[in-house]
């Protein structure tokens, strides 16, 4: 990391979106724990392909992987941006991810495309009360929880905050 705790090197961006229901619960992708792997839950998004937005990013990969169609003009942001670091084989990775936010009702998500490794995503719906102590969040996770609390709130950020880095340089993690 650099003097400013920012990656060095971006290897890819990415974009992700917070959804957030009417009960203030937003939605989140990955696993639960099971005796081989912690808990991972992240927010659904991914790489922005060559030619996209990141806006068009965050609206196709919501949709391939919650199945969750939301019209571009129905998303706002960014409304941060937050690099993410993953170390496997002692290569590390670095994404740097805009975070857009939509508000919806709540739904059954499926996976609507993507790669072969989403078909096996679980989807939890975590209350924003309850984000604090769920498991299997990267840390630091407090600067994403005050962003969605100030988003609940209706307090949308006017430009992209800068969240600090999640993830880790170090040890091998997986999605």
């Amino acid at each position: 990391m650099s003097a400013t705790n920012e990656p060095t090197q971006i290897d890819r961006y990415g974009a992700r979106c917070i959804v957030i229901d009417e009960r203030d619960a937003v939605l989140f992708i990955g696993r639960a724990a099971t005796a081989e792997h912690p808990a991972r839950w992240f927010l659904p998004g991914g790489g922005i392909d060559p030619g996209e937005t990141p806006l068009d990013a965050a609206v196709r990969e919501l949709f391939e992987e919650t199945g969750l169609r939301v019209p571009p003009g129905d998303v706002t942001g960014p409304v941060a941006r937050r690099s993410f670091s993953r170390s496997r084989d002692g290569v590390v990775f670095t994404q740097d991810n805009y975070l857009f936010f939509t508000r919806t009702a709540r739904f059954e998500p499926r996976v609507s495309g993507g790669d072969a490794y989403e078909q096996d995503l679980e989807f939890k719906w975590i209350g924003v009360d309850e984000l604090a102590a769920a498991e299997g969040h990267d840390a630091p996770f407090d600067p994403l929880l005050h962003l969605i609390k100030r988003l609940v709130a209706g307090d949308v950020p006017a430009a992209a905050l800068r969240l600090e880095p999640a993830g880790s340089r170090t040890a091998d993690t997986s999605i």
